[in-house]
């Protein structure tokens, strides 16, 4: 039978905002087969499922539990690319764009080495949110053809666009990055620094001022390399950034595995009103000292309202019985940073340690928790922090739960 003929169907008449309900719980729920399947039913449902349907696109490779292969890829590349040409107002109805590369598993070839990606990403002008990069492995931008970085900087441009998600990608020219995006999320990113008098073939014209509305940036390092990139990119878009979210986390085994302090300067970001940051206390708590001079780097007043710090110790087994922890310089240093002057609008700070419980039981029959025990010994280490009257200060200590290191 053919499609018209489904079309034309009688569906059962039920009101429009029941039927809007019903796809929204098939979608949400990743019925795919049923809302295609509904879709066929009348002109109503099919205008509506397909919103639901193409409303995200995601190429990706996977091994399980139900594997995609490169060929899987480049075949949907293709479809997609005859449906959107076939019919162009279909465009507009991808709303999220998810591509993914990894390490190939069933070929040598890589998601971004396919031809058609190019013309697959022009064909998207309805996109608000992509993400884009490796999932699995790196890759570096000068190694992609010509044609991809046009497109990649076309998308990234598209005056829709709010959300982009960048992902383990390695020596991209700084231009590219300057966007009209509202929220831009930086995981193991590296930018390559440019020749101004060189300049580059295929590099993006200069964004206005008035084109530029960051006012969001999440921020994933794990070297210097990553942090310095990072903050060239913050520092063009500085003037309407109001939260910055920092994951870091140090490698104790690599000689550049920290990622403060690097060149940052908080009374630089004239609208900056939160700052976020997850920290690793590694072995001897590198980064928390490089945080202490970040701070006290800062070279004229800050804005800055809200300071959340977030420190997670996964290699230290029983925090409780290690002095070297509460002894620590940071927690005196800290304290001394944020009473400088040029922090004269910080109202709000907290502090999240999240360490390993450890419960035992004496011969007494007494019960000792590592939790409650490195709760009373931090007391001591911060009442610094808390006697400060000029920001409420609030510390909590939770324990590792799964997926709390990522």
């Amino acid at each position: 039978m053919s499609s018209s003929a489904h079309l034309n169907r009688i569906a059962p008449k039920l009101p429009p905002e029941l039927i809007s309900l019903i796809f929204d719980i098939l979608a949400s729920n990743g019925d795919w087969a049923t809302l295609s399947a509904a879709s066929l039913l009348s002109q109503q449902y099919h205008r509506h499922a397909r919103k639901l349907l193409f409303s995200t696109v995601t190429l990706r490779l996977r091994c399980n539990p139900t594997p995609i292969s490169i060929r899987d890829v480049a075949r949907r590349i293709q479809g997609l690319c005859d449906m959107l040409e076939r019919d162009p107002e279909s465009r507009r109805l991808v709303k999220a764009l998810v591509v993914l590369d990894s390490y190939p598993v069933y070929d040598s070839q890589w998601i971004t080495q396919q031809k058609n990606l190019p013309r697959l990403l022009d064909l998207f002008v309805g996109v608000r949110s992509f993400t884009f990069g490796c999932e699995v492995g790196y890759h570096q931008w000068p190694l992609f053809s010509f044609e991809l970085r046009a497109s990649l900087q076309k998308l990234f441009r598209l005056p829709q666009l709010k959300t982009l998600h960048l992902c383990n990608l390695g020596s991209i020219p700084p231009p590219v990055l300057i966007t009209s995006v509202r929220y831009l999320h930086l995981n193991n990113i590296t930018t390559m620094p440019l020749n101004p008098l060189l300049g580059g073939p295929d590099l993006p014209p200069p964004l206005d001022f008035e084109d530029i509305h960051m006012s969001y940036i999440n921020v994933r390092t794990v070297s210097m390399v990553n942090t310095e990139s990072a903050w060239g990119v913050i520092l063009d878009h500085c003037l309407n950034l109001k939260f910055i979210q920092w994951r870091c986390w140090e490698d104790p085994q690599a000689r550049d595995g920290e990622s403060f302090p690097g060149p940052m300067d908080l009374g630089l970001l004239p609208s900056l009103k939160k700052l976020s940051v997850r920290m690793s206390y590694g072995k001897i708590g590198r980064d928390l000292l490089g945080f202490c001079d970040m701070l006290e780097a800062v070279s004229r007043r800050s804005e800055l309202k809200i300071l959340e710090i977030s420190i997670l110790f996964p290699l230290q087994s029983a925090p409780d019985h290690m002095s070297d922890i509460h002894q620590h310089a940071f927690w005196s240093r800290l304290a001394m940073s944020l009473h400088r002057v040029e922090y004269f609008a910080l109202r709000q700070v907290t502090m999240d340690l999240t360490v390993h419980e450890r419960v035992r039981t004496w011969v007494d029959g007494r019960k000792h928790n590592s939790i409650t025990q490195f709760r009373n010994q931090m007391k001591e280490s911060l009442k610094a922090m808390s006697n400060i009257p000029d920001f409420h200060f609030k510390f909590k200590v939770h324990a590792f739960h799964q997926g709390a290191h990522e």
